[in-house]
């Protein structure tokens, strides 16, 4: 009798954990074929974290966060529109988007940012810098977006730009390469230029233009202006991954007050102005 119950018990418990097997190769089998939704997929978050260090999502955040789409109507053409890539930042309590001046083909009016779909007007045109080609817009708040601040998240110290700018350093932009994005793309620092450039081993085409690089310490060092064109034998040669990189130090972050002109005369804005000064 006793081997009798011994042997219904063996099966019952072969039973039971063939059960519970089943149940859950049932499941992995569903999660297996399970599809993201396309909103899943474009998430703001969605950035490999199981494959990436906790350092380099946060910068991947603050890069996809801050990136916006720059749509700009020329007067002069009727109908002709430039695209360009943009960097959502805050500074003295206000909100601003700084772009190449090149991608600005018409006014304020004409001018608008684009963020997940939704369009943000231009409220003022702070500056349309044709000499070092960049243009920093005033806008109204995005929602949902988390601005970079200016100047907390710029380097600035000497330390900071060194340690920025060392050759293999890595770097990060997000912007919308022909029109396409956000796309994230990663990068290295590759030399400078003795005109004040940066030279950035990554991928750019016509429409990064303006996406804010990010170091690999999550500082914003500058945005993508254009591409390498070299001389060849059958003509002008493009190098899409030789990318041409200005410096955040040459933007002239102070225009903003003069347009604004609400700031106390207590404000401090040496590091505004002062973006290379000496570390204490």
């Amino acid at each position: 009798m006793a081997s009798k119950l011994k042997y219904v018990l063996r099966i019952a418990i072969i039973i039971t954990i063939s059960t519970i097997a089943g149940i859950f190769g049932v499941k992995n089998v569903a999660e297996l074929y399970s599809v993201p939704t396309y909103s899943e997929i474009i998430k703001k978050d969605n950035n490999s974290q199981h494959f990436i260090i906790s350092k380099q999502k946060k910068i991947i955040e603050k890069s996809r966060q801050s990136a916006v789409r720059v749509l700009s109507l020329s007067v002069e053409e009727a109908g002709s529109v430039a695209s360009s890539s943009g960097t959502y930042i805050m500074m003295f309590e206000h909100y601003y988007v700084i772009t190449t001046s090149h991608g600005i083909v018409g006014d304020c009016e004409t001018t608008k940012i684009l963020a997940d779909d939704i369009v943000y007007r231009c409220v003022d045109m702070v500056e349309n810098n044709k000499e070092v080609d960049y243009a920093l817009i005033q806008i109204e708040e995005i929602e949902h977006r988390e601005p970079i601040k200016i100047p907390q998240s710029v380097a600035r110290t000497k330390k900071q730009w060194i340690d920025a700018l060392s050759i293999m350093s890595r770097t990060y932009y997000t912007g919308f390469p022909n029109g396409l994005g956000p796309l994230t793309i990663d990068g290295k620092i590759m030399g400078h230029s003795r005109d004040d450039y940066i030279y950035m081993n990554s991928y750019a085409w016509s429409g990064s233009s303006g996406s804010g690089v990010f170091s690999q310490r999550g500082d914003y060092i500058g945005y993508v202006l254009a591409i390498d064109v070299g001389p060849a034998f059958n003509g002008p040669a493009i190098l899409e991954n030789v990318v041409l990189v200005v410096p955040a130090y040459r933007i002239n972050w102070a225009s903003a007050i003069d347009a604004l002109n609400t700031l106390p005369e207590s404000q401090d804005t040496a590091n505004y102005i002062d973006t290379n000064s000496e570390e204490q």
